[in-house]
């Protein structure tokens, strides 16, 4: 049995230190692997964000109403 240990947790305020030595050591290509990661967990926080958000929507019934909403928007506000 192949078991891979977790590394314990560590506190925000010490691993912040720890972090920031890292990066500064990378190169340029490893700083952009890891911006591309970052942009990434973002990317997912967001759309996890967003899919709570319209559930809430959804339960609350408010979405049934964007038809109308767009409706009367469009005719507020006429192309020309």
């Amino acid at each position: 049995m192949n078991t891979v240990s977790q590394p314990a947790p560590i506190e925000p305020e010490k691993l912040k230190p720890v972090l920031h030595l890292k990066i500064e050591r990378m190169n340029g290509q490893q700083l952009s692997l890891l911006n591309h990661i970052m942009l990434q967990l973002e990317a997912e926080d967001l759309a996890e964000r967003l899919g709570t958000a319209f559930d809430e929507d959804r339960a609350q019934d408010k979405l049934r109403r964007i038809p109308e909403l767009v409706r009367r928007f469009r005719a507020e506000h006429r192309y020309t």
